[in-house]
């Protein structure tokens, strides 16, 4: 597939978690746009990673292999050959997807298929619309690259960096304020953080995809501690032991369970990690007193 594209309209090219996107189109009737966060995240042309080629159509190929996961009325996963693909539904457009992606085994090549009859085809249009550039994501971290977590990640003034897990409502965006507050730190994402690992260093990358505080960055920062938060009386906090920090991790990770390479290398990434970086529980009381705890335990 050629980066290069003369006759459709101009190229998208963006980088999340140090992975960097090319999206294509040969259809002059198609206009790629970047929307919401995903702006952020636009860089100048160069070689991909990743190359992706998007075109309208009055109808998206059917699945024709394995049903590998399905997510309702949303997505499902298929197998296709050696590869995969996704299926987009919603019951306005009737059973029939308004949109499919079919990707290499790696996930580093793409073709995405657009009905025209569910879009204002006159309108700019981003092809990786969430939540397939998230699955895109996903899919390649776990082909020996890195994870995707819930969490919150702060590049704090001093240049450590912290990172906050949990699942909804374990307080990630009210600990994201609390730290927006001060001003000084750098808020990569209230929500959805990538991790990885680079001589011998675990860093955290922010992501397009953000809670509901709404804070989403393009910028890394090294981890020195992980918390997973719990709501509590006072803060405090209590270490962990790797096997129950992974055990956390997991829960807190976007894992391609389709895929048993995936999810082997996933648990070992997570492992490794806890070995590299001190993880602990807590607690907070919800004011700024949380911040300076935690600045204190670092001190």
């Amino acid at each position: 597939m050629d980066s290069a594209n003369t006759h459709g309209p101009e190229p998208l090219h963006f980088r999340i978690g140090d992975i960097t996107f090319a999206v294509t189109s040969d259809d002059p009737g198609l206009k790629l746009e970047a929307q919401g966060p995903v702006r952020h995240f636009l860089v100048a042309a160069g070689e991909p990673d990743v190359r992706l080629r998007a075109a309208w159509s009055a109808s998206c190929a059917p699945a024709e292999g394995e049903k590998l996961f399905d997510a309702g009325t949303l997505w499902q996963l298929h197998r296709q050959g050696r590869g995969y693909l996704f299926r987009f539904s919603a019951p306005p457009f009737g059973p029939e997807p308004y949109k499919t992606a079919s990707f290499n085994a790696e996930f580093t090549t793409g073709d995405i298929c657009l009905r025209g009859g569910c879009f204002q085809t006159d309108k700019p249009v981003y092809p990786l619309e969430y939540p397939l550039d998230e699955l895109l994501m996903v899919n390649l971290l776990a082909q020996g690259r890195g994870a995707e977590v819930h969490g919150l990640g702060v590049a704090d003034s001093d240049g450590r960096g912290y990172l906050f897990l949990g699942q909804s409502d374990a307080g990630k965006s009210t600990m994201a304020l609390l730290w927006k507050d001060r001003q000084d730190p750098q808020i990569l994402s209230d929500d959805r953080i990538i991790l990885r690992m680079s001589d011998s260093r675990l860093w955290m990358y922010g992501t397009p995809w953000h809670g509901e505080a709404e804070l989403a960055s393009a910028q890394r920062t090294p981890v020195d501690r992980i918390f997973f938060l719990a709501r509590g009386e006072q803060n405090e906090m209590t270490p962990l032991s790797e096997a129950d920090a992974v055990a956390r991790l997991m829960a807190c990770s976007f894992v391609p369970f389709h895929s048993r390479s995936g999810l082997d290398f996933t648990l070992g990434f997570l492992q490794q990690l806890t070995s590299a970086v001190p993880c602990a529980e807590l607690r907070f009381v919800p004011d700024e007193r949380a911040v300076d705890f935690v600045r204190s335990l670092a001190a």
